[in-house]
């Protein structure tokens, strides 16, 4: 029987040959350089959370797994790094995985002649890995005409969530004068990580297995408040310490830049009207010390936003765990899915 991790070993393979055919394919030099330095993206970096979560779906409601899948989970991992070029772009970000993005790379020969170009060739390459996601949907062999049009129908429902999350999430900085609340954000995490990180790939295994709409309608509850679960996991380890995977994160991202998460929230709505007021004159500033970066840790700790941070995120680590009992799946799945998701455990 397949295994989860040979069609995984298959699949850093199947996107080098797919890009390498696309890049014999074009003649100028350029175009052979941008498709190399999206291939050379992808292949360097990320842990193929999705294409896992969707294997392990194909798996929990099929109980097989078949090399065909390959493509589907390249497909899945395709536009996750397509999203990931134009969240670099909005941010500015030279850098991912560690090493140049395709802004930075463009950046070394363009960057003191035309800052414009690094974001447009940026742009271009996210919209190319774009349009392959669904090249390589229409190309499989092994899907039917109807489940081709489910899983196109999925991808644009999925992409429209994540746009507007993304619009709200741009918006969601001091420079812009932005007031987000505790709603606010929990609809930016249910818009912008939800869709494509949980229920994009646990649907997709859905529509292969004809799942009912009971059942999709399960699993859209379960990704939703996962998907929660996992920004607001990811927005407390920005201020402080835990043992979970984002630990190695580099810290204090969001309150430099002027982003209002639930942390900050907490923090400012439970201090003192002094020390209220250093968060917000110091909140958006890049150049922060670490020293007045450790103040500003003190104040929050003082004033409980770690702590109701805390229960913030335990709130929607309960009902993803009650939301996953719900599946009709076996117990030996649920404890696999529990594994990934106390991963997360802060």
């Amino acid at each position: 029987m397949t295994s989860q991790q040979e069609i995984l070993d298959k699949l850093n393979n199947q996107i080098d040959f797919f890009f390498t055919q696309k890049i014999n394919n074009v003649n100028n030099p350029r175009s052979k350089e941008l498709l190399n330095a999206a291939k050379n993206l992808i292949l360097i970096g990320g842990k193929r959370s999705r294409p896992k979560l969707f294997l392990l779906t194909c798996q929990a409601y099929q109980n097989k797994l078949s090399p065909r899948l390959v493509k589907l989970a390249m497909s899945i991992e395709i536009y996750h790094q397509f999203l990931l070029i134009h969240d670099d772009i909005i941010d500015k970000d030279y850098y991912r995985y560690n090493q140049e993005n395709i802004m930075g790379y463009y950046q070394k020969e363009f960057g003191g002649i035309d800052d414009t170009i690094p974001k447009s060739m940026a742009l271009l390459g996210g919209d190319l890995l774009y349009s392959f996601v669904f090249e390589i949907i229409i190309k499989d062999d092994y899907l039917s005409d109807k489940q081709k049009v489910d899983i196109i129908n999925l991808l644009t429902q999925i992409n429209e969530k994540v746009c507007l999350g993304q619009q709200l999430d741009s918006l969601n900085v001091k420079s812009l004068g932005s007031r987000v609340n505790q709603e606010d954000i929990i609809d930016i995490h249910k818009l912008k990580t939800a869709p494509y990180s949980i229920q994009l790939p646990m649907r997709l295994a859905g529509i292969l297995a004809n799942l009912p709409i009971k059942e999709t309608y399960l699993i859209d509850r379960f990704a939703e408040s996962f998907g929660i679960y996992y920004q607001l996991a990811d927005d407390y380890s920005d201020y402080f310490d835990n043992k979970s995977l984002f630990n190695n994160r580099p810290k204090y991202r969001d309150y430099k830049e002027g982003r209002t998460t639930m942390p900050y929230i907490f923090s400012l709505n439970n201090s003192t009207p002094k020390n209220k007021k250093i968060l917000e004159n110091y909140f958006g500033v890049k150049s922060l010390s670490e020293e007045s970066m450790s103040k500003i840790i003190k104040i929050m700790i003082d004033s409980n936003g770690e702590l109701l941070s805390l229960d913030s995120l335990n709130l929607y680590y309960n009902q993803t765990k009650q939301n996953l009992k719900k599946l009709n799946i076996s117990k030996e799945y649920i404890k696999q899915f529990m594994e990934i998701i106390n991963n997360l455990k802060i």
